[in-house]
């Protein structure tokens, strides 16, 4: 193909799950309320990323030109988006690889700390992707794996990424350490890598405690069993601060078996991801005599029903 511009190129097509509801609770209230900041907040971040990145877990390469060094983003990545949908593409080099997968799991990590999740798919293919102007087979595959095939909030992986890249195998992010193998099949980046957290968060702990704190609300909040907003969740509230997050007129008695099933997957992925790096959050000697702390083993539990509430497995003293 003969047309300027028009290349191969690694595309990821992803969307936010439950911005509809979101957009419609914000406009049937009509005040700047939590929702209302909430999207502003994930909006904000795409719009800045969009334009320059803000640098944190990027890829910086340098080039010297005439007189000075110029410092730009490995891969090139090129970032569209539009109401809840993000078209993310980069070159079609392992290095674009790389940063399309460290791009997208910057975007997860930082919007799940709002309480929102995303899915979507990568593929590798034709696009032509510069400003405005969007099109190509590969944007129309990507969009077709989120449609069709993510179902729950990941992000899936092309069987055709890892034929282009079959001699890197086992690189980074080409290992376990980024993708995960679904049980139905699907190749998909890890919702919570190791020691990657938002740059605003101390540690990757502090991440993972705010990011069950998130899973929980929307498991009790979709799970027809649960109703009201009784002792149990007021209690747990008290330590995962939903209130803050979601607002202070919360209902529990909603329910929705088919948005329940995402945010049971996501639980999932939640306790595997405790159970796979336990060594990396076992309480250190200091955790182990800090009166009212840890006083042995992790420092993070999982989370299970209790027959009543969805909750954590183990309360480890000020740790959730």
């Amino acid at each position: 193909m003969n047309i300027d511009g028009y290349e191969n190129r690694f595309v990821a097509f992803v969307d936010i799950l439950g911005f509809k509801e979101l957009i419609h609770k914000i406009e049937s209230k009509a005040v700047a309320n939590a929702d209302y900041q909430r999207v502003s907040s994930v909006l904000n971040f795409l719009h800045e990323e969009s334009i320059e990145s803000n640098g944190q877990h990027d890829l910086p390469i340098y080039e010297q030109r005439d007189g000075y060094i110029l410092e730009k983003e490995s891969g090139d990545p090129r970032i569209s988006y539009i109401s809840d949908c993000v078209i993310v593409s980069t070159e079609g080099t392992f290095d674009g690889f790389k940063s399309l997968c460290n791009k997208l799991t910057k975007f997860s990590t930082d919007i799940a700390c709002d309480g929102i999740f995303m899915r979507g798919g990568i593929t590798y293919g034709k696009i032509y992707h510069h400003g405005p102007m969007l099109f190509g087979s590969a944007y129309q595959r990507a969009y077709e794996l989120e449609s069709k095939h993510a179902i729950y909030p990941r992000i899936i992986i092309d069987d055709v990424v890892f034929d282009f890249l079959s001699e890197r195998k086992g690189e980074f992010p080409l290992n376990a350490h980024a993708i995960t193998k679904d049980v139905d099949n699907l190749n998909y980046l890890a919702n919570f890598p190791l020691n990657y957290n938002p740059m605003y968060i101390p540690s990757w702990l502090d991440f993972l405690l705010r990011i069950k704190s998130r899973i929980l609300y929307h498991l009790n909040f979709f799970d027809p069993r649960v109703s009201g907003f009784g002792v149990e969740l007021k209690r747990i509230d008290k330590f995962c601060c939903w209130k803050e997050v979601y607002g202070w007129d919360l209902c529990f008695d909603g329910g929705n078996e088919h948005v329940l099933k995402k945010y049971e997957w996501l639980k999932d992925e939640f306790n595997n991801t405790i159970e796979r790096y336990s060594k990396y959050l076992t309480a250190c000697e200091m955790n182990r005599i800090y009166k009212g702390g840890v006083k042995e083993g992790m420092r993070i539990s999982p989370i299970h029903w209790n027959e009543a509430i969805w909750s954590p497995k183990k309360e480890l003293g000020h740790y959730r």
